[in-house]
C-alpha cells in the first residue's frame, strides 16, 4: 500500500514512535494484512495510558508493527507541541469499529477481554452482520496470567481467526503480549490497554500535573533538537557495499535533506537484498525529521523480513535517539541493554 511507503506517515511524540493512519486506511491496512494472513501487531493506546506509560516507560510494546493514537486528548497534546497526528477512532469505539470491519470483509474475530462488545455502537448505523459462525468471545478476569496465556493460544490456533482482539490492563499487555503473539498463527493481532478507574486524589492529581509535565518535557526537547540540528555542518550519506555486513554512513547532521539521500540509499540496498548496518559515529545531530527517516527505514526492512541495525552511533547523538523513541525500532541498539 503507498501510505507505508511515506516516511511522512512516522511521527515521533513523547517518545513514542506513532504511525500516522486515519479510519479509512486502518480498515484497508487490517483488510489486506488479514487477508493475506500477514502476522501484524496493530496497538491502540488511549490517553490515561500514556500517563502511566509517562511514569512506566516499559509498558509500551514498541516491537508493535503499528502503533496509532486513538484518543483526542493524545492528539491535542502533540498539537500544542505542535506535532500533527492523526487519529483513526476513538479508544471507546475501537473495539466496536474493529467488529464491522471484520462484519465488512467477513472476517473471523476472537475477542479476548473482560467485557463484551457494546451491541449499542455496533448497531447505531444498523444492523451488522457479524456470524456467530465468526465471532469468539474469550472472555477473562482483567489481568492475563500464564493460564490465560495458553488457553488464549489454543483458542487461536484452533479456531485460525483472521483477526485477534486483545484489551487487558497495560502491565498484562507489556508481560503476556509477546508471549502470545510469538505462538499465535498468522494473522492481525489487536491490543487495547484496559483503563483502570482511579478515584483516589493523589491519581487525580496525576491526570493535571502529568500532562503538563509531559508538554514541558516534549517542549523542552523539541527546542533542543532544533537547536543541535541547525548547527551549519557539511552532511553527507556514503555506502559500502563490498563491507560484511554492507553499511551506510550518515556524516554532519541528519536533517530533512540528509534523510532523503539515507532513504534513497536504504531502499537501493534493500532491493539488492542487503541488511545493512548503520555508521552513525560520525553523525553530529538530527533532527526529528531525521529521527523519524530512522524509524521509516527500520520498518521497510522489517516488513521485507529483515533488520538493519546500528553499528556505532557518537555520544552526542545516543541519548538523543533513545529519548525520542528512535532507538526502538532497531533491535541490539547501543547503550541500553535489553532486560528481558
Amino acid at each position: 500500500m503507498e501510505i507505508f511507503d511515506n516516511p511522512d506517515r512516522i511521527k515521533l511524540a513523547f517518545g513514542i514512535p506513532f504511525f500516522n493512519m486515519d479510519f479509512n486506511e486502518l480498515m484497508l491496512t487490517v483488510g489486506d494484512r488479514a487477508g493475506a494472513k500477514e502476522k501484524t501487531m496493530i496497538f491502540a493506546p488511549s490517553f490515561p495510558w500514556l500517563l502511566d506509560y509517562a511514569k512506566y516507560p516499559h509498558i509500551c510494546p514498541f516491537y508493535a508493527d503499528f502503533i496509532l493514537p486513538t484518543d483526542s486528548e493524545i492528539i491535542s497534546l502533540a498539537q500544542k507541541a505542535e506535532i500533527k497526528l492523526k487519529m483513526p477512532l476513538e479508544y471507546f469505539e475501537f473495539p466496536e469499529q474493529i467488529a464491522r470491519i471484520c462484519a465488512h470483509y467477513g472476517y473471523s474475530l476472537l475477542h479476548v477481554s473482560e467485557s463484551a462488545l457494546k451491541t449499542d455502537i455496533l448497531v447505531r448505523d444498523g444492523y451488522v452482520p457479524l456470524s456467530w459462525d465468526l465471532f469468539t468471545h474469550f472472555k477473562t478476569t482483567g489481568d492475563l496470567d500464564e493460564i490465560d496465556i495458553q488457553s488464549i493460544v489454543g483458542s487461536a490456533n484452533n479456531l485460525h481467526p483472521d483477526i485477534v482482539l486483545i484489551s487487558a490492563p497495560p502491565e498484562s499487555i507489556s508481560s503476556c503480549i509477546p508471549k502470545i503473539y510469538k505462538q499465535l498463527p498468522d494473522c492481525v493481532l489487536i491490543c487495547i490497554p484496559q483503563d483502570v478507574d482511579k478515584n483516589k486524589i493523589a491519581d487525580k492529581l496525576d491526570n493535571i500535573i502529568i500532562p503538563q509535565l509531559l508538554l514541558r518535557d516534549e517542549i523542552n526537547y523539541l527546542e533542543e533538537i532544533k537547536r543541535t540540528a541547525s548547527l551549519s555542518l557539511p552532511s553527507s550519506v556514503s555506502f559500502d557495499e563490498t563491507s560484511i555486513p554492507p553499511s551506510i554512513t550518515i556524516s554532519g547532521t541528519l536533517d530533512a535533506g540528509t534523510a532523503t539521500d539515507l532513504i534513497r540509499t536504504g531502499n537501493r540496498m534493500l532491493k539488492r537484498n542487503f541488511a545493512p548496518k548503520l555508521d552513525l559515529s560520525k553523525t553530529d545531530a538530527a533532527s526529528i525529521k531525521g529521527m523519524e527517516a530512522l524509524c521509516f527505514l527500520s520498518r521497510k526492512f522489517r516488513e521485507a523480513g529483515k533488520d538493519i541495525t546500528i553499528g556505532e552511533i557518537s555520544n552526542n547523538l545516543q541519548n538523543n535517539l533513545h529519548r525520542s523513541g528512535a532507538m526502538t525500532c532497531f533491535t541490539a541498539y547501543p547503550g541500553i541493554y535489553d532486560e528481558l
